[in-house]
């Protein structure tokens, strides 16, 4: 980046470049049509939600999903607003939130911002001539697999990606460290690190880089889902935090078995995933709410989302 704008005298003019794609994005946001969903419930206006879901799905074909939204909000009729503490005492709330709780923490503590806060670093110690542009290729790569991702999600599904991209990091974290404690011995694993670095990275936007995300909507429904999103958001951040600031001290410490730990987590994050994760696409809150029950129990399986809703309302003649 020196050749650049890395340097002392450009390094002001780096800084402030993310302001470019900022203002494309305030300047294309007009063109983005409300969402269907704000439109029904919120405004009541149907004919418009239709017209704008039919333009998104490109199909005439949106009854069902307008039919789902209907039913979303005649239940928000009846659900008051979910507080944080209550997503973690309430029965019904407390399996949907601890996944996705590990959800938010798979996606950080699988060890991806440690790659791309450190990537030059850690190529540089790889043995790569010019480490920033192995680290710009890495960006390629980002965005290459995020589009990737948005074109088979709604085809393959949800928990599927997400294993698959545990998994996934987990043997490019492998062969990561392989490479890196090899490097003194074979020159060439340094062709095998920037590999490994890659396919750590377009395994992240498979599955454990946008699926946590919007899972969190999918898991609830209107009245708990802000507080829901509020938890997960603050797990993520705070991983993220954890991780930015610990890696440094923790790779002197480890060295190029570093990315183990991460192995064992991304691991363990998959087992968690493979057994505790329900699969949401296409399936309603009272599909996905059902099987929580089920899974959790006798004990679980007395409560209902009405009684769980009506025990929540109170007195509120409103509610």
């Amino acid at each position: 980046m020196d050749l650049l704008m890395g340097n002392a005298t450009l390094w002001p003019l780096l800084l402030a470049f993310p302001v470019l794609p900022a203002l494309l994005q305030c300047v294309l946001l007009p063109l983005c049509p409300e969402s269907p969903r704000y439109l029904l419930i919120n405004c009541k206006e149907e004919s418009k939600a239709r017209s704008i879901l039919v333009m998104l799905r490109g199909t005439d074909e949106v009854s069902e999903d307008m039919q789902e939204m209907k039913e979303e909000s005649q239940q928000m009729m009846r659900e008051k607003k979910v507080t944080i503490p209550e997503l973690f005492r309430s029965p019904l709330y407390r399996q949907p939130i601890f996944v996705a709780i590990m959800m938010q923490l798979s996606q950080q503590l699988s060890g991806i911002n440690a790659v791309f806060y450190y990537s030059t670093g850690i190529f540089e110690r790889a043995g790569v001539t010019l480490p920033v542009y192995a680290t710009i290729g890495a960006g390629v790569v980002n965005t290459a697999f995020t589009l990737v991702s948005l074109f088979v999600v709604e085809r393959v599904g949800r928990r599927p990606l997400h294993l698959t991209g545990l998994m996934g990091m987990a043997v490019s974290a492998v062969f990561l460290t392989v490479a890196m404690a090899l490097l003194d011995q074979l020159k060439w694993m340094s062709y095998v690190s920037i590999g490994a670095i890659f396919s750590f990275v377009a395994f992240f936007e498979i599955g454990p880089g946008p699926i946590p995300w919007f899972i969190v909507a999918e898991l609830f429904s209107q009245g708990p889902r802000p507080a829901a999103i509020a938890v997960a958001g603050f797990s993520n951040w705070s991983a993220n935090f954890l991780v930015g600031m610990s890696f440094p001290y923790v790779e002197q410490l480890c060295g190029p078995y570093v990315f183990i730990i991460f192995t064992i987590l991304l691991l363990g994050f998959f087992t968690f995933t493979y057994f505790k994760v329900p699969e949401t696409k296409g399936r309603s809150f009272d599909e996905i709410t059902a099987g929580f029950r089920k899974s959790a129990g006798p004990s679980a399986g007395k409560y209902s989302a009405p009684e769980e809703f009506n025990s929540l309302r109170g007195d509120d003649p409103d509610l």
